[in-house]
């Protein structure tokens, strides 16, 4: 057995794409069914489709295999090559892009303006974004690569201070030879810090060993309230709340909903 422990600056949940590809990858297909209902019935038409912290890409890897072109983004060089090396030959170059950049400066250059019809950022990854002041840049990002029609789908997990209590997640995938482990620890938020924090313990199973990845990071917290305020002050409207099928649902104080903002 081989132990190994994350570099400095390094997150160990990131450190080895494919680790964090087999260990996400069940459900995809079934994921990206719903993000096709989503897009079907808010920005019908659209064509290409834009994932900020993409990570492996896994979802946009799916949606250009079905004929989207896909355009994809995240911190990690390696995060991003890797979704490129996954296609290689299995798409025309043109339609699929990936490359480096952060959540709140990412256009310049990368993106032109009004040619993404649906963005989607899910499972709570825009919670990464720790201030007002980069939600709203990033929002501006987005608002100015969104077409006149285009609309941006973020999950999110919204909060209910006092009332939730730490918890565990146990999630695991295997591809061939390579059984991959993560059990997440959740310690909640309490006002005014805003701030959960999440303890991650990783465990990839291979023939030649085991590997064991660490890390810890904080998710930035949104009451309900909240996050209505933050949407009221960016360039969107909300055009609905929908569950990952794309149905539409109320919004609760203490759970996750897909929000899908319009260009106002």
């Amino acid at each position: 057995m081989t132990d190994r422990e994350p570099q400095d600056g390094e997150i160990g949940l990131y450190a080895d794409p494919s680790v964090y590809d087999i260990l996400h990858a069940p459900g995809t297909a079934e994921e990206v069914d719903g993000l096709e209902a989503i897009a079907d019935r808010f920005a019908p038409g659209a064509t290409t489709w834009l994932e900020p912290a993409c990570g492996t890409a896994r979802l946009l890897r799916v949606a250009a295999k079905r004929g989207r072109s896909v355009v994809g983004f995240d911190t990690s060089p390696e995060m991003t090559r890797y979704a490129s090396e996954r296609l290689e030959g299995r798409v025309p170059p043109s339609r699929a892009r990936f490359f480096v950049g952060a959540m709140e400066r990412f256009g310049k250059g990368n993106v032109r303006p009004g040619t993404i019809g649906f963005a989607f950022n899910t499972i709570n990854s825009i919670r990464h974004l720790m201030s007002d002041v980069d939600l709203h840049a990033h929002f501006v990002e987005m608002h100015r690569s969104l077409s006149a029609r285009g609309v941006y789908a973020i999950g999110l997990s919204t909060s209910g201070y006092g009332w939730e209590q730490p918890s565990e997640d146990t999630w695991t995938g295997t591809r061939g030879r390579i059984r991959v482990t993560q059990v997440v620890n959740y310690e909640p938020a309490t006002p005014p810090d805003r701030v959960e924090m999440v303890y991650s313990h990783l465990m990839a199973e291979r023939p030649r060993g085991t590997e064991h990845f660490d890390s810890s990071y904080g998710l930035r917290t949104y009451s309900l309230g909240q996050w209505y305020d933050a949407i009221g002050a960016s360039p969107f409207t909300l055009g609905g709340v929908v569950d990952e099928w794309g149905e539409d649902c109320d919004p609760v104080e203490c759970g996750y909903r897909i929000y899908v903002l319009e260009k106002a």
